[in-house]
């Protein structure tokens, strides 16, 4: 946890000594009376906590804020294939350290339907990982994230000017080197497959949803990695001074 986030704006903060966060701040941060500590609002500004006392049963923190910045968050969109509750915990946390502005699961032909009745979908752990990965990196914006049921259903609400990416091990005929003039573009959606991988009928569909199917060399990667690996490839073009 690189920065601490919490919901609301608030000049001081309580927190119990029994609870996940004062632990972090004492047995990680190893922070002491007096030492300041990164704090944000999630999608608003970031400040300065002063550990103001400790005792037996909670943290006082007193906030100094800063100005309001701009949203970090990149304009790139994640659709990826449902898959097990702990590949998708992964997921969820790298790709919201990454960046996107958005992540939407759906439901693919080679998925098991009862993944999204996992304890992961049905309370509010799938955020709390998103959360993770925003603190990961230092920022406060929150990635919007979705489940769908198919992917028919998951495209449909994605922005008519996205440059599409579906990453795919089988029919690809070229890397994202290997398109001209993909930079510079408005916003981008990187798509890739459940577990399994994609279908045949998902290939057919997503070119026919004006998705380039690309490669990442000839190696089978999990789906975590080639995640990472695809979002790392489109965002590359961001991290320039």
């Amino acid at each position: 946890m690189n920065i601490f986030l919490i919901e609301e704006k608030v000049p001081f903060l309580n927190l119990p000594i029994t609870g996940g966060p004062a632990s972090h701040i004492l047995n990680v941060l190893k922070a002491k009376e007096g030492d300041e500590i990164d704090i944000g609002v999630q999608n608003g500004p970031k400040g300065k906590a002063i550990l103001s006392l400790i005792t037996g049963e909670e943290l006082k923190l007193i906030i100094k804020w800063n100005e309001n910045h701009p949203n970090d968050l990149y304009p790139v969109g994640l659709l990826v294939g449902l898959s097990r509750p702990q590949t998708c915990r992964k997921i969820l946390e790298q790709a919201s350290a990454l960046g996107v502005s958005r992540i939407d699961f759906f439901i693919s032909d080679k998925s098991e339907p009862s993944y999204r009745e996992s304890r992961l979908w049905k309370t509010d752990e799938w955020r709390e990982k998103i959360i993770k990965g925003t603190e990961q990196a230092f920022s406060t914006f929150i990635p919007d994230c979705h489940v769908w049921s198919s992917l028919e259903e998951s495209t449909a609400q994605l922005d008519a000017g996205s440059l599409r990416f579906a990453f795919d091990n089988y029919e690809s005929v070229q890397t994202l080197d290997g398109l001209k003039l993909w930079k510079g573009r408005q916003h981008y959606t990187v798509a890739v497959g459940a577990e399994r991988g994609w279908s045949n009928e998902e290939r057919i569909f997503l070119k026919q949803n004006e998705f380039s199917l690309l490669s990442m060399g000839p190696r089978v990667l999990r789906q975590e990695t080639a995640v990472v690996v695809a979002l790392g490839q489109v965002m590359e073009q961001f991290w320039k001074p």
